[in-house]
């Protein structure tokens, strides 16, 4: 996964497309990968394929619950088009053979937003953590306590984080914390692949890092993709 991060302005300059229509609009020929909001309010993961007959095909475990009488909002992961979020229609329930998954038949209703420049939702944020350095680039020993300093965490995705410090760090460097914003804490170990030379408010140094999370437990990794999706879309919508 190739992260990228990208400043909160960015964000806040998602198009807006707006667009509504009985037709689906965007094929999304090329997208294997989705994520629809549930009911009950949880993130399920999806596989997009297109049915012989055409049309967008969307599995998701059998368990998944939803109201086919509303349309269901679904962030498409197209390589192409990059992130699309959409609210579609659901129909046509289709069990598997071995009965732990269900394909739909999905029609595009609405493009709610798009960006083509990443492929991990993020959302801005502006939370003062705790760092701890976990290993160094080159996997020297690390003193006893190992070094500690303060960030401040900028924007967060499934897949990783931008972050701001006064502490010297190098690139390949692992760095441990918790974030506490999904429902309890989830610790981190996030690795930092830039570097950016950054002035504070005050005109002084602060070094921007540019982060991936490494050895993401999928149970961490599920609710943080949630958290982050549920805050998307009361940011974007």
């Amino acid at each position: 996964m190739i992260w990228l991060d990208l400043p909160a302005a960015v964000y806040r300059s998602l198009p807006r497309t707006g667009k509504q229509g009985g037709t689906e609009m965007t094929p999304f020929y090329y997208c294997k990968k989705a994520e629809i909001h549930d009911r009950s309010g949880e993130t399920v993961p999806a596989q997009v394929s297109i049915a012989p007959t055409g049309g967008l095909l969307v599995t998701v475990p059998r368990g998944f619950q939803y109201d086919p009488d509303s349309p269901v909002e679904i962030a498409f992961y197209d390589p192409i088009q990059g992130i699309a979020l959409c609210r579609a229609a659901l129909s046509a329930p289709l069990i598997s053979d071995d009965h732990r998954s269900c394909s739909y038949r999905c029609r595009v209703l609405e493009h709610l937003a798009q960006d083509q420049r990443r492929e991990d939702v993020k959302i801005p944020l502006s939370s003062e953590i705790g760092i701890t350095l976990e290993e160094t680039a080159g996997k020297d020993p690390l003193p006893v306590p190992p070094p500690e300093g303060t960030a401040s965490l900028r924007n967060i995705s499934a897949g990783g984080a931008y972050l701001l410090s006064k502490m010297d760090l190098q690139v390949g460097d692992r760095l441990f914390f918790y974030f506490h914003g999904a429902g309890g804490s989830i610790p981190l170990t996030a690795e930092i692949l830039r570097i950016d030379a950054l002035t504070d408010r005050h005109n002084r140094p602060i070094n921007g890092y540019g982060c991936r999370f490494v050895d993401l437990a999928s149970s961490y990794e599920a609710r943080l993709r949630g958290y982050v999706f549920q805050k998307a879309r009361q940011l974007y919508s």
